[in-house]
């Protein structure tokens, strides 16, 4: 029988905490682990995020989630690459549209329609991973990102089937635990 490793993430979504936390999955998935991720996140860098959902789906082990706090973002979807999804009755999710920044840049015409191009494929895309990972329709799932900040209570997780169950996070006593943070 699997044991279970325990990951709690805790961060943003980063390139460097995200690198740590593919190295978690890849040591727990080689030694045929199935994978608790306790998670809490602001979000942060979308192709980290969807390249780190992505991969999670790849792995030949169950992995499970759960909301121990705020799912923010990009996090989303990394929350929603868990088979199993859970969330404590406190936690929340925040779904909003995709922005950009620019530092001092100035854009001519169809540089500014490539940017909003680039925009919209990667709402697009978070949209269609989420969805496809929790069932909810892509323009359920659009409709909560397009429409301003959305935040959505367990309760309303729950109702909408993002998550499976709500009950509290526990990592039983012995339990190896891998813990990734801002720091």
């Amino acid at each position: 029988m699997p044991m279970t490793q325990y990951i709690v993430f805790t961060a943003d979504v980063q390139t460097v905490q995200a690198a740590k936390l593919r190295n978690a999955l890849v040591q727990a998935s080689n030694a045929r682990n199935d994978i608790c991720l306790i998670i809490s996140s602001g979000g942060g860098n979308v192709f980290e995020g969807l390249s780190l959902a992505s991969f999670m789906k790849t792995l030949p082990v169950q992995i499970i989630t759960h909301n121990i706090g705020q799912i923010d973002s990009i996090a989303s979807v990394i929350f929603a690459a868990g088979s199993k999804r859970y969330a404590s009755a406190q936690a929340s999710f925040l779904f909003h549209g995709v922005s950009m920044h620019y530092e001092h840049q100035d854009f001519i015409e169809s540089q500014l329609q490539e940017q909003y191009i680039q925009v919209k494929r990667l709402r697009e895309n978070i949209a269609s991973a989420f969805a496809s990972y929790t069932g909810l329709s892509i323009a359920d799932t659009q409709a909560l990102m397009v429409s301003g900040a959305t935040i959505l209570s367990a309760q309303e997780a729950l109702s909408k089937a993002i998550i499976h169950e709500i009950r509290d996070a526990a990592v039983p006593a012995g339990s190896q635990v891998v813990a990734i943070g801002n720091g």
